[in-house]
């Protein structure tokens, strides 16, 4: 949707940063924003400067920031059943709410793998990657203390393994092909001696690749996908098939990172650097079936150091995987919030309720401009809870003032 006007879009990107801050309460920040600019109408048709108006909102924030501060109360990470709750709290607006039971403890458990519950004051979410495969339902999603490829298939050319314990993996990002001038070229062929020696010439190329693979004493073999030419073709498959090695294939660049952090890993860009020293470890790779005939990789076992996880989210169809990966995203960032900011306060508006209430008693403490600012400052957030009401259908306005009745 493309936004216009000034104003419009300074909410769009409020929303936007609410979503990556918190992941959730998007839409709770539109309608405060909304109120806030109200209120801010208001306040300019009764002759108060822009800027005085925007220092009464400053002074009317740093009071309620105080307000929620001493609301909140203590939260202890090692309290697992606390956390599982906010998740489902946080689901339960959504369209896959009926399974938040998975989903929930799948994202706190996903957060607590990652973190030291001491020291750590934030969660690089990079560190989870959320895989989603169609088919199945939502319950059949699962954590994965490892990676998981659903679009990747382990090459069963030739025969090679789809199942490997002890495993040693090689990423590499160069091609196990023939190479290819470096412009559009073409090779005329006159005659049966000179095809041959071509065809001897690449199998001699291939073979010489393979052999440096398998001095390395390597048994797995990721390979990023290429742009230039085929990353590995059907000789060089055939060639690690009988020296048993896996091969899976067409690995995304973007992908590359995680991997090599998950496995201990690093990517090895040209053969000559291919050694053992650069190969990761897991204690299982296997391809396993995902209902008819999709397949997909885990790779289990990976060094406990690494502190990095994969989820599979499954659904039924289209929309509910997307649904799900998206509840899944709002819940792992609510138990990233609470590793933040280790304290909770109360919901359904009560929160916003007691800050207005406190908000609009501290500004018959104060004086001038300011006073008026915070005054409606206070008077906005009780928009909040005057919107759940008309969305539970009940009536707004006794809601409100019996809400407002039991703050004071």
């Amino acid at each position: 949707m493309e936004v216009i006007h000034p104003t419009a879009k300074m909410l769009v990107e409020i929303s936007k940063a609410q979503d990556i801050e918190a992941g959730d309460g998007t839409t709770s920040v539109v309608v405060m924003a909304g109120a806030l600019l109200k209120a801010s109408q208001e306040l300019l048709n009764k002759g108060i400067h822009a800027a005085a108006i925007s220092d009464g909102f400053g002074v009317a924030l740093t009071k309620a920031k105080e307000i929620i501060a001493d609301m909140g109360q203590p939260v202890d990470l090692n309290d697992r059943d606390i956390l599982i709750q906010n998740c489902v709290t946080c689901l339960s607006s959504k369209v896959v709410s009926a399974n938040s039971d998975v989903l929930a403890p799948m994202a706190v458990d996903a957060v607590l793998k990652i973190i030291d519950k001491h020291t750590d004051t934030n969660v690089d979410l990079r560190n989870i990657k959320v895989s989603m495969k169609l088919g199945g339902t939502v319950d059949d999603s699962e954590l994965i203390d490892g990676l998981c490829f659903t679009n990747n298939k382990v090459s069963h050319f030739a025969g090679g393994p789809a199942r490997l314990e002890n495993a040693r993996i090689g990423v590499i990002q160069f091609c196990l092909s023939a190479p290819k001038t470096d412009m559009e070229n073409n090779v005329v062929v006159t005659d049966y001696t000179a095809m041959d020696r071509i065809l001897k010439e690449e199998r001699k190329y291939i073979v010489n690749l393979v052999k440096k693979i398998v001095a390395t004493d390597c048994n797995v073999l990721m390979i990023q996908k290429s742009i230039l030419r085929d990353a590995v073709n059907e000789l060089a498959l055939h060639f690690l098939a009988k020296k048993g090695i896996m091969v899976i294939k067409d690995i995304e660049r973007d992908e590359i990172d995680f991997i090599c952090k998950t496995i201990n890993a690093i990517p090895v860009p040209h053969i000559d650097q291919f050694t053992k020293d650069k190969l990761g470890t897991a204690q299982l790779v296997e391809e396993v079936s995902a209902g008819s005939d999709k397949k997909i990789i885990k790779v289990t076992g990976c060094p406990s150091q690494n502190k990095t996880v994969s989820i599979l989210v499954r659904g039924s169809n289209l929309l509910v995987l997307e649904e799900a990966e998206r509840s899944l995203h709002d819940a792992l960032c609510v138990v990233r919030a609470l590793v933040k900011v280790r304290t909770l306060v109360p919901g359904g508006a009560a929160c916003e309720m007691e800050v207005s209430q406190k908000l609009q008693a501290y500004s018959r403490e104060i004086f001038g401009t300011d006073s008026y600012c915070v005054r409606h400052f206070g008077e906005s957030l009780e928009l909040i809870p005057y919107t759940l009401a008309e969305n539970a259908g009940l009536d707004p306005i006794t809601f409100v003032t019996e809400l407002r009745n039991r703050h004071i």
